[in-house]
């Protein structure tokens, strides 16, 4: 049986249908605020880097190095900070939150990570056998300039593997998912969550994958009542993904 995760009982959600889809709305627009502050730090970011690099081009580590401490900052402000003051207003904060790991955490997580593989696999070879590698899953990390400096290859590995498991779970599975479930049912929210998780990814090719790993994570979310097994996967998922990009970078 699934469990809603609640807030001490104290989440609030209106009587009826109509009042209840009118919240998810207003959610839905939080949501974009929250998205367009990041874009609004990753632009700041860009300029500054861009005015580096016309500086001085001896500066290429500097500007790169804050390129990707920006992409982190940009992430914890738009996709954990601000849904987190947002959801406690709406005394909604049990829904973004971790806890120590159980064995159940970590059954969950292992086979959230096996499932997420099987299913990345399985379209990667429908895809090649189909011809259209154009839509195969492609790395997000796609600047080979990332790993000429071992300062920015640390700053990049902290960025992967340990901020974007805990802020990208707390918007899409937290905020998303689990704020928009009191409203709009379990269907339209895990349907909105992955679509949204598979977006943060940018890839034409991860479309789809993402989206269904997603769907996988949401359940990990559910299951546990708890981000932690969900950023226990995404963790493992980030970790093999990133290793296997660095030895081939640098092979």
């Amino acid at each position: 049986m699934v469990v809603q995760p609640q807030s001490n009982g104290s989440q609030e959600a209106p009587d009826n249908a109509e009042d209840r889809g009118l919240a998810g709305f207003r959610l839905v627009g939080w949501g974009l605020l929250c998205t367009l502050a990041w874009l609004v730090v990753l632009l700041v970011t860009g300029v500054i880097v861009r005015a580096i690099d016309d500086a001085d081009e001896a500066t290429t580590e500097l500007g790169l190095l804050i390129f990707v401490i920006g992409q982190g900052t940009a992430g914890l402000i738009g996709w954990l900070i601000l849904p987190k003051l947002i959801l406690r207003r709406r005394r909604q904060t049990a829904v973004i939150s971790w806890r120590r790991p159980t064995g159940s955490d970590f059954a969950w997580a292992i086979g959230g990570l096996i499932a997420i593989y099987a299913v990345l696999y399985a379209y990667t070879a429908i895809v090649s056998a189909a011809g259209l590698e154009s839509l195969e899953p492609q790395s997000t990390i796609d600047d080979d300039r990332l790993f000429i400096h071992t300062s920015v290859m640390i700053a990049l590995g902290v960025l992967v593997i340990v901020c974007a498991p805990i802020y990208e779970e707390a918007f899409a599975r937290g905020f998303v998912l689990g704020g928009l479930r009191p409203h709009w049912g379990l269907i339209p929210a895990f349907v909105i969550s992955a679509a949204v998780f598979s977006a943060l990814h940018a890839d034409l090719g991860s479309l789809i994958p993402f989206a269904i790993a997603g769907v996988i994570l949401g359940v990990v979310y559910l299951r546990t009542e708890s981000l932690t097994a969900a950023s226990m996967a995404h963790f493992g998922f980030n970790v093999i993904g990133f290793s296997a990009t660095l030895v081939q970078q640098l092979g």
